[in-house]
């Protein structure tokens, strides 16, 4: 039973990361609830229930939001996984639409951040860090 309410959880939170995900792809298209709805044959609520992951919209429905939002379609999967490959993905696609110069400082954030938090985790580890 326990089983079953982990796999439960896990597929409430999936839909809530792909229904933020869905959202901010709206919001970046510029796009309100109620053209997006439209656009899906959907009523103005239901749509919202699926931005706010209460329901998962079927495969169907992904394939027109990426139509819509000119995306693939598994961004919306890649964009709300936690799998470090998809994360990866993510990130080389995100910098696949910067200049050479946006890039670097994207790079050169990322590694003052790791650095920051392989000491943070090192010290975590040694029982130092409070």
């Amino acid at each position: 039973m326990a089983k079953r309410e982990t796999q439960e959880v896990r597929k409430a939170n999936l839909q809530k990361r792909i229904g933020r995900v869905i959202a901010r792809k709206r919001k970046a298209a510029d796009m309100t609830q109620e053209v997006v709805a439209e656009h899906l044959g959907l009523g103005t609520e239901a749509f919202s229930r699926i931005e706010r992951g209460l329901v998962s919209p079927d495969l169907f429905k992904l394939y027109e939001l990426a139509e819509l939002f000119k995306c693939r379609v598994d961004a919306f999967l890649t964009e709300s996984s936690r799998a470090e490959l998809d994360q990866i993905s993510y990130i080389d696609d995100m910098l696949g639409g910067m200049t050479a110069a946006d890039r670097q400082l994207v790079v050169s954030i990322v590694e003052k951040l790791s650095g920051h938090l392989s000491k943070k985790q090192k010290k975590e580890h040694e029982g130092f860090y409070v």
